[in-house]
């Protein structure tokens, strides 16, 4: 090899190296920052008037050391199709890091029975739009997916091996 094939194989390896860092370190933001919020929730009811009514009551748990978040609406849809959205019950709530959180939704318009809050998606958003993964169906289910599944499950056991995810 002459010398300018030798000096320009080292700077493009070099450059895939660093490039490959970066990529590494962005994937790793990208793994804390979507497993930083763990919501689960439970429904409530309650009879007004003769009718039932039901709420949501969340459990939000900010995992993150350093990172606040500042709640700002629920949506509610059914297969996919919007029911309602709720911007009063928790905007501007903080969640503060490594803070455990009960919020308590107000009650969903044109729910009465059981069946129908079940039938319920529920997403909540923060105040930069970023939805967090609660999609669930069902009392306290963190919603679908494998791959949520799988990155929560990677997050508790590398928090259990005490590795400093921060």
């Amino acid at each position: 090899m002459n010398f300018w094939t030798n000096t320009w194989s080292n700077v493009l390896g070099g450059i895939g190296a660093g490039l490959f860092f970066v990529l590494c370190y962005l994937v790793v933001q990208w793994f804390l920052r979507a497993t930083d919020l763990v919501v689960s929730y439970c429904w409530k009811f309650a009879v007004h008037n003769g009718m039932s009514v039901y709420w949501p009551a969340f459990d939000i748990r900010n995992r993150s050391r350093s990172r606040s978040y500042r709640m700002a609406n629920i949506a509610y849809t059914v297969n996919g199709t919007p029911h309602w959205c709720d911007n009063k019950a928790i905007m501007g709530v903080v969640l503060q890091p490594a803070s455990m959180n009960f919020i308590e939704g107000t009650t969903v318009r044109d729910i009465h029975e059981m069946a129908d809050a079940l039938r319920l998606e529920v997403t909540i958003r923060d105040q930069a739009e970023r939805s967090f993964w609660l999609r669930g169906q069902g009392p306290g289910q963190q919603g679908k997916g494998w791959v949520k599944r799988y990155a929560f499950r990677l997050r508790r056991a590398l928090e259990k091996g005490l590795i400093a995810m921060e």
